[in-house]
């Protein structure tokens, strides 16, 4: 445990009190993660190839699933169209204004498809 949590633990008399406190700190310490991640996920360069770039999503998406913050199809195709270089803004057109949405995995082999 760290010092931090040890002194707010220091004080309190039943176990309860010691288990509210944990949960606290641990659900404190889970949201930051989760906003962490949410913002990798809008932020991160696209200087690598298609498939790295997509891998590194996919992999934020899964961690962020891991610990139970899901994010919707919607969030994970926006945050791949999102810093795609302007030599694919034909390709974002496209997707975005189909009617019916293409998958993921659709998205990721016509991405890959197009490098």
């Amino acid at each position: 445990m760290t010092t931090q949590i040890l002194t707010k633990l220091v004080g309190l008399d039943t176990s309860a009190q010691i288990w509210k406190c944990l949960q606290e700190q641990f659900a404190s310490h889970m949201r930051a993660q989760i906003q962490k991640m949410k913002f990798l996920l809008k932020t991160s360069k696209n200087d690598k190839t298609v498939s790295v770039y997509l891998h590194d999503i996919k992999k934020v998406v899964n961690m962020l699933a891991t610990i139970g913050a899901s994010v919707t199809t919607k969030d994970h195709v926006e945050s791949i169209l999102a810093r795609l270089p302007e030599e694919y803004n034909v390709f974002i057109v496209a997707i975005m204004s189909c009617i019916d949405p293409y998958s993921i995995n659709e998205i990721e082999s016509l991405l890959l498809a197009q490098e």
